[in-house]
């Protein structure tokens, strides 16, 4: 486990939002993907899932799961990739966020279990 400071912490939410949506992509530019809000709970997104549509056949790309705080703020998003092979959703990263008074951690999880723990200090 590691802990690095903001910049690192705003470094690697970027990267980790940049593959979310590469990761949501397909090479076809003509492909439109359409977003489905499954599941939405006191106004916050809970469950959303992007599908690819092409010629007519929609096809499940990546999941995402989102709790939040009693507050209102996202305490972890769960990212999935389908695997037409199996049916399933294969867990891809998760990213926690942990508030305190005057400090936030993040600590993100890929596939395989590697984790990373970022702290700023407020």
């Amino acid at each position: 486990m590691k802990t690095v400071s903001i910049k690192a912490i705003m470094s690697i939410f970027a990267l980790a939002t940049t593959i979310s949506f590469a990761s949501a992509a397909n090479t076809n530019a003509n492909e439109k993907h359409l977003y489905n809000n499954d599941t939405v709970e006191n106004g916050k997104i809970t469950v959303r899932e992007v599908c690819s549509e092409e010629n007519g056949v929609l096809t499940l790309k990546s999941r995402s799961e989102m709790e939040y705080t009693e507050d209102g703020r996202l305490s972890v998003k769960r990212d999935f990739a389908w695997n037409n092979a199996s049916s399933t959703w294969v867990f891809v990263r998760s990213v926690a966020y942990t508030y305190s008074e005057n400090s936030l951690t993040v600590t993100l999880t890929d596939a395989k279990g590697n984790t990373q723990v970022m702290q700023q200090n407020m």
